[in-house]
């Protein structure tokens, strides 16, 4: 008998069985109650796993997360009311710049809704002194860029280059945000692929799915805009998008975050040039948001998709801003419950049941309060037990603490991402941006971790009864009608509407009876979470 021992090279013991023996690492494994020990006997000859490879039976322990302490920011507000964060980084020859205005959607008229959107696209498409052409030349010549959108809540424009072309990048910035021009020739084009963009999106499942749950999630309020109408973007013109501009885009209504390679007190000079002279505060009147819809029964609101052959499911309720203090344990709720690929929704939906090829969960805390939501695009013929599923993961989370390993990972995962995050110029710009535009405190970043790795099982289990909302869900669901929809009604009323959004059947004025039989109510639940 042959017996490989520690002279031997210490190759892996499932490449020695391939290479040997021309049978499976799986073959070569044999449990013992105590331990597990890799052995193959084949043509009198035996293979012991080496002592030094036991660390193969356990997995690494997670490390703690890095400190993370931001270097010296310069914070001041010129005369005109602009607030300038400065973050030199001398480490590449770089700059980053991204401006923040309080210009977002939620400023839209229902008459021309796509408005915010449409004026922060159309920064960079002209000013008074430069073609859209002649702007996207320059910042290529910089060897940066620049781009601008508009969120619910905001506007940013983003901005970087090379640091040795500082003054001109500025200048560029200054340009775009001050002086546009929104040329009839670049609006026309914008306009006419929207429209062309909204067409085809009007049969896509996605689409669908967002636009039903979003309009019974917020009702009235402008976070239920998913997109504008083919009436609004048509009624766009230069002359709104100006005023719009002049209304909102607004000095004193904005916060300009640089980070990068450059001299400080050079820096402060050019933002004073640049953005300090000419740009006149002024105040803006004061936005008057209707009340958010309270959800009084477990609902599904089912769009008729005739002939799909996979079903869109999302299911959720409003929660919570940026700045409720459940934040921080309702992020790790969310993700445990559906935050990435080892999350329960995805374990279960997807690789034990087979259901799709991802489920997931999500947050969309804002200024105002957002909606938390899970999701998957499941076969037709498993959208009810999928459904199920669904409701089972909410549930369980509400009423039993989570594991110490769940929550581990969960704290890491999020402690790890948002500092990976925070390494490029980008990165970081953006999360100054925020903590301004959100009113956060200014050790938001510096806590951040912390925050997160402090949360309790405990903290979890509360947020979860506190902001999902079992017995008054809104379950949107995309899908044939025809073949679902008995199966749906097994577990509530369902509602049911066209592609276009015309309700086929007739309004559920009195929807209690579900609730009354089928409440999610809280149960005793002992310490230890059973």
């Amino acid at each position: 008998m042959i017996t490989l021992t520690k002279q031997t090279p210490k190759w892996p013991v499932a490449l020695i069985t391939l290479l040997l023996f021309n049978t499976s690492p799986a073959q070569a494994i044999v449990k013992n109650k105590k331990k597990v020990v890799a052995a193959n006997i084949v043509n009198n000859i035996t293979i012991t796993p080496q002592s030094s490879e036991t660390f193969r039976h356990k997995s690494p322990a997670l490390p703690s997360p890095r400190p993370f302490k931001l270097t010296a920011i310069t914070s001041y507000t010129l005369p005109n009311g602009l607030t300038v964060q400065l973050l030199p980084d001398h480490r590449v020859p770089f700059i980053t710049a991204a401006m923040g205005v309080n210009a977002g959607s939620i400023l839209d008229s229902k008459q021309l809704l796509g408005l915010a959107g449409m004026t922060a696209d159309m920064l960079t498409e002209g000013t008074k002194t430069l073609t859209s052409k002649q702007i996207a030349d320059e910042i290529d010549f910089l060897g940066g860029a620049i781009g601008a959108a508009a969120n619910h809540d905001y506007a940013i424009i983003n901005a970087s280059a090379l640091s040795k072309y500082s003054p001109r990048l500025l200048e560029i910035l200054s340009d775009v945000i001050l002086h546009p021009s929104f040329p009839d020739d670049e609006l026309k084009l914008k306009k006419t692929n929207l429209i062309q963009e909204l067409s085809i999106k009007r049969s896509e499942p996605e689409f669908l799915l967002e636009e039903r749950f979003n309009k019974v999630a917020f009702g009235e309020h402008p976070y239920a805009v998913v997109a504008p109408t083919e009436e609004t973007v048509t009624a766009m013109t230069t002359d709104k998008l100006q005023k719009f501009h002049d209304q909102y885009y607004l000095p004193n209504q904005s916060y300009l975050v640089v980070v990068g390679d450059f001299d400080l007190a050079k820096m402060k000079e050019l933002i004073e040039e640049k953005f300090g002279r000419g740009w006149i505060k002024n105040d803006t009147t004061a936005t008057t948001l209707p009340a958010m819809p309270k959800q009084k029964a477990r609902i599904i609101y089912l769009v008729d998709r005739p002939g799909s052959v996979q079903s869109s499911i999302k299911l959720g309720n409003i929660s919570i801003k940026k700045t409720d203090t459940d934040y921080f344990p309702f992020l790790v709720a969310n993700q445990i419950l559906g935050g990435a690929a080892n999350s329960r929704l995805f374990l279960n939906i997807r690789e034990q049941k087979g259901y799709t090829y991802g489920a997931y969960s999500g947050i969309g805390a804002r200024k105002e309060p957002g909606a938390f939501a899970a999701e998957a695009e499941v076969r037709t013929d498993v959208t009810a037990p999928a459904l199920e599923e669904f409701l089972y993961e909410l549930d369980r989370l509400r009423k039993i603490k989570v594991s110490s390993k769940e929550l581990e990972q969960a704290k890491s995962y999020l402690a790890g991402s948002f500092q990976l995050g925070l390494e490029t110029q980008s990165g970081l710009a953006t999360r100054l941006l925020e903590r301004k535009l959100y009113a956060l405190p200014n050790d938001y970043l510096e806590t951040y971790v912390d925050k997160i790795m402090a949360i309790t099982p405990e903290q979890v289990r509360q947020v979860a009864r506190k902001h999902i909302d079992l017995n008054n869900l809104v379950i949107c669901i995309v899908g044939d009608a025809n073949k679902i929809k008995p199966d749906l009604q097994y577990f509530t009323y369902v509602d049911v509407y066209d592609m276009a959004g015309k309700q086929l059947n007739a309004t559920r004025e009195s929807k209690s009876n579900f609730a009354s039989q089928q409440s999610f109510q809280n149960t005793d639940i002992d310490k230890d979470g059973n």
